[in-house]
């Protein structure tokens, strides 16, 4: 591929991160996509979703979510050689997002090690812009994090059941959020549940 034809290439790509049902020390789980355009035509090139930490841990939190999900993403793109392309990348974490064009600084140790990864990483790219977007314009990769938490449920519902039931949505929750004609996802956290219902309340 010619290099003038490289440069022309241009991906956008979206990432996200959450740690459900509580946060910190909940289920850490993170997704992100990627998107290519060819010909005025949007086409999927890649998804991936996953758990972002060990589950339980101390280390478990929504922004090491967010972090891990973005540096998967540059990690797949450079295991492609992508880091040619012109790379957009969209996220709904105001901290990251901040953090990384210096408008914050880091001030927890522990998300020090993610940033100064990430920093490290966005430096093998040549043309890449990071940039934030609203929580509802970032779906697909919220779609994928909040679907490796389901199944992560699913798959040791038995034994974490108990343990974690006072922290889902409460059945009264539930009845307010389907009567506003808002699906809850399986596993809804009460925290969750409360933020789409003062959202709605605001409105």
């Amino acid at each position: 591929m010619y290099a003038d034809e490289i440069h022309r290439k241009k991906l956008t790509c979206t990432f996200d991160g959450m740690c459900q049902p509580v946060n910190p020390g909940g289920v850490a789980c993170y997704g992100f996509t990627i998107l290519g355009k060819k010909n005025k035509k949007i086409y999927q090139i890649y998804e991936e979703g996953g758990i972002a930490f060990k589950p339980f841990s101390k280390e478990s939190s929504n922004n090491v979510a967010e972090y891990v999900a973005l540096i998967k993403l540059l990690e797949w793109l450079l295991s492609k050689g992508y880091n040619k392309f012109s790379v957009l990348i969209q996220g709904d974490s105001q901290l990251i997002i901040n953090q990384l064009s210096g408008k914050y600084k880091v001030k927890s140790e522990k998300l020090k090690i993610y940033y100064e990864k990430t920093k490290i990483l966005i430096k093998k790219f040549e043309n890449i812009q990071i940039e934030w977007i609203t929580r509802e314009n970032n779906n697909e990769a919220d779609a994928l994090a909040n679907k490796a938490y389901i199944n992560f449920i699913d798959n040791n519902y038995a034994r974490l059941h108990n343990k974690l039931k006072p922290y889902f949505a409460t059945d009264q929750q539930i009845t307010l959020l389907k009567h506003l004609k808002i699906t809850p996802s399986k596993y809804l956290s009460r925290i969750e549940a409360n933020r789409y219902l003062k959202k709605y309340n605001q409105k």
